[in-house]
Formats: structure tokens, C-alpha cells, sequence
């Protein structure tokens, strides 16, 4: 939506240097990319030479940032956090669609289902019996909501994503595309050469405040509750076994997996590819890196990687041993390639 740069300035505080306040900005981009009618953000004072070549209309930058190189026709908005005034004004240029907030004849609602006021369902999303959505919720085209499920206020379930029997939601909570919640977790036991199924009767959680990305999985609890935390944040292709527990704000990154009972603490981030064992506890604040794999518990505050997970530093200095290894192999060739010589000379005294 386009806007001035003067109403930009006064969503975020910013104090206006250089340009006209009144040029409209209609989009956003990246500093080397940005044009003249759009709004870029510099994230750092040291990257201050790149406003000399920039040709956005207005640039959000931080306090002490020296600004006389800039372009005539550049606007600086000067503020306390570039990047989270940024944020603001892309809430205002990109303004979020809002759902029509009524319900569609192609949708299949149980007559024992309650929806909330200004809750929109959209076409061949299905809600199965005694299932409760709270107020502005918004299921799109294709979901489905099985039977007993819960969800909070101003939910948004994105096209195909599927709520098993019994889920339920905090409020604020959005799924993307394609992700299943609710659906069995892999337990089995081996008897007389067959796996026979662990009935999964338990259920799944999601606290408030969640979003969860597309093409995710979330399996139900064998018994009892397998749970997402407040404010936790789950990337695309994340699978989360049955009876996990994860803490609030939480960051599991794509392609993560966590093995089944396995306890996340809050604010834990796992790094895209990583995977976690089964009944291990990750300490609060930790961070597991890309593609580790965790197979014992981790202390609070601890960052890990490598397989199997070790302290980051224990690894780095593993990885430095590894190559002086390498090198000293290339010495013992040399010296094996010596040795006749050597022995000629030692037997020639």
C-alpha cells in the first residue's frame, strides 16, 4: 500500500534527514536493490559507504550513522533499531489479507461444531463433530478438522493443512500449507517376527502463539500430550515424534526432526537438518547446529554440533586435530620412504 515517507517516519519515530518527506513509497527491498519509490533499512552503521550508492527513496538507519554521503534524493530515517522499524513499516506497505469472515456453501461444517463470531471457512475445508473454533479464525480452502478439536482465537490454518481428531490450539496460532498435525506416531513392538502397532491415543497441544511452516508433521502422543510451547516458531519439512515436549520459543529450523519423548527447553534453536534421539533432553537456550545429530542429553545454554553432538568447541578442535593428522601421515610416508636409506647408513658404520 502506498504511503509517504513522512507517514513512514511516523509509524516508527524515525527523524527525517535529507530528501522530501512528502515522496511516496509504495514496496521495499534490499539496500543495492532498492529504487526510488522504495524503502530499504541499513542494519549496520559500518555498511554506511553503500547509502553513497543506493537510489532508494528512503533509507532506515541508526542513530551516530554518518549520513553526508548519501544521495541527494535519498530520505534517512534515523531511529533507535533499523531493523525493527523496518518490520513496522512493512506491516503498512504490505498490508496482511484479511479473511471475508463468513462461511462458504462448499464447506462441510458439523451441525455439532461451534464457530466463534467472524470465523471464515472456506471452500471443501471440512470440520468434523463437537470440534470448537474461538473468534476470527480462518481455515482456508481444503482444510480439515477432525473431530473434538480446539482451536483458540484468530487462528489461520492455511490451504490442506489437516487437524486430526482431538488437536487443539492456543490462540494467535498459524499453520502453512500442508502440514498434518495429530496424525499417529511410530511405535511399534516386535513380537514373534511382527510389528505390532502401540495403539496412539494420546494428543497434541499447540500453545499460543505458534506458527508452524509448511509440509510439517506433528505426530499425536502414544498417551497423553505431545506439545508445542508458547511462541515456538517451526520451519517447513519439520517432523516432531509422539510425546515430544517442547518448551516456549522455541526455533526448529527445516528439515529438523526430534525423536519420540524427547524434551526441547524453551528458547532451544535447532539448526536446519539437525536431529535430535529419542528421550533426550536439549537444555534451555541451546543451540544445536546444522545436520548434528543429538544422541544424549545437552546442558542448558550449551551449542553443539557435529555427529555425535559435542560442544562446539570440543568439535572445532576435533575437526583442527583431524587435519594435523592428515599432515603427520604425510611425515610417516616420508619417513617409511627413507627408511632403507637410513638403514644403509646405520649398517655402513
Amino acid at each position: 500500500m502506498a504511503t509517504t515517507i513522512r507517514e513512514l517516519a511516523e509509524l516508527c519515530g524515525a527523524a527525517i534527514v535529507g530528501g522530501n518527506p512528502q515522496k511516496t513509497i509504495d514496496s521495499a527491498a534490499n539496500l543495492d536493490e532498492a529504487g526510488a519509490q522504495q524503502l530499504t533499512y541499513l542494519g549496520s552503521p559500518k555498511y554506511a559507504a553503500k547509502l553513497k550508492t543506493t537510489s532508494a527513496g528512503a533509507v532506515l538507519v541508526s542513530k551516530g550513522t554518518p549520513g553526508d554521503g548519501a544521495q541527494a534524493g535519498t530520505c534517512l530515517l534515523v531511529v533507535d533499531d533499523p531493523e525493527m522499524a523496518f518490520i513496522a513499516c512493512l506491516h503498512r506497505l504490505y498490508p496482511q489479507k484479511l479473511s471475508s469472515g463468513t462461511l462458504s456453501a462448499k464447506a462441510h461444517i458439523d451441525p455439532a461444531a461451534t464457530l466463534g463470531e467472524g470465523t471464515c471457512v472456506e471452500a471443501f475445508a471440512s470440520i468434523g463433530a463437537r470440534s470448537t473454533l474461538g473468534r476470527s479464525c480462518w481455515v482456508m480452502a481444503g482444510c480439515r478438522i477432525g473431530d473434538n478439536v480446539i482451536l483458540g482465537n484468530n487462528c489461520v490454518l492455511h490451504p490442506n493443512v489437516v487437524l486430526y481428531d482431538g488437536v487443539r490450539l492456543g490462540d494467535n496460532v498459524i499453520i502453512h500449507s500442508g502440514t498434518v498435525i495429530g496424525a499417529d506416531g511410530f511405535g511399534y513392538k516386535l513380537r514373534n517376527g511382527e510389528h505390532v502397532k502401540f495403539p496412539q491415543v494420546g494428543t497434541v497441544v499447540i500453545e499460543s502463539n505458534v506458527e508452524i511452516g509448511a509440509n510439517t508433521c506433528i505426530d499425536r502422543a502414544a498417551l497423553g500430550v505431545t506439545r508445542v510451547g508458547e511462541g515456538t516458531k517451526i520451519d517447513n519439512l519439520v517432523q516432531v515424534a509422539h510425546n515430544v515436549q517442547i518448551g516456549a520459543h522455541a526455533l526448529l529450523c527445516g528439515q529438523a526432526g526430534i525423536g519420540g519423548s524427547t524434551v526441547i527447553k524453551d528458547y532451544v534453536t535447532l539448526a536446519a537438518q539437525s536431529g535430535v534421539a529419542d528421550h533426550v533432553t536439549v537444555g534451555s537456550q541451546t543451540v544445536v547446529f546444522a545436520q548434528s545429530g543429538v544422541t544424549k542429553d545437552i546442558a542448558d545454554k550449551d551449542q553443539v554440533m557435529g555427529f555425535p553432538a559435542v560442544n562446539r568447541k570440543e568439535w572445532l578442535h576435533e575437526q583442527a586435530a583431524f587435519r594435523r593428522l592428515a599432515d603427520n601421515q604425510k611425515q610417516v610416508a616420508e619417513l617409511v620412504r627413507l627408511l632403507p636409506k637410513l638403514r644403509v647408513a646405520v649398517s655402513d658404520k
